[in-house]
């Protein structure tokens, strides 16, 4: 049996950490994506106007997760150890996501006044909860990277 020294070691868990990285980036914008296409959109008052406001606040919050989750990342990167870390990350983030592109495009609207405004609270609300959450995760993630400090 051949035994892998610390550079193929190195390498292996570099070529995880960028494919896991690649996995998270892409479940955030596929979530914004789906939300952009398929969200309510808010109708406004007697003259009845359709504004795609999911789809232009979500970009804003997955680029905001997006950075959260490139910084959260690299701060794990290095270690082998810290595999399951990145990996668990990396599927949470998309399963924040994924849950926040389901809220966003299937909760109800609300319908305001005697001319009915329609306002897709959960497309607006999701996107901003899942980049906390996705920042939450992150911070998390990096608790669980550090090794315990000896007293």
């Amino acid at each position: 049996m051949q035994r892998q020294g610390p550079d193929q070691r190195s390498a292996m868990a570099d070529g995880s950490w960028m494919a896991w990285t690649a996995v998270g980036i892409a479940g955030i914008w596929v979530a914004v994506v789906l939300i952009s296409i398929r969200a309510p959109d808010m109708v406004s008052g007697s003259e009845q106007e359709h504004m795609q406001v999911a789809a232009f606040g979500t970009w804003l919050w997955g680029l905001v997760a997006t950075g959260a989750f490139l910084l959260m990342m690299g701060r794990l990167r290095g270690s082998a150890r810290r595999m399951p870390v990145w990996i668990g990350l990396s599927v949470t983030t998309v399963a924040i996501w994924l849950v926040a592109a389901i809220l966003s495009i299937t909760l109800p609207v609300v319908e305001t006044g005697s001319d009915p405004t329609r306002i897709p609270v959960g497309a607006l609300v999701a996107p901003i909860a899942a980049a906390v959450l996705t920042i939450v995760a992150g911070i998390t993630a990096s608790v669980f990277a550090r090794p315990p400090t000896a007293d």
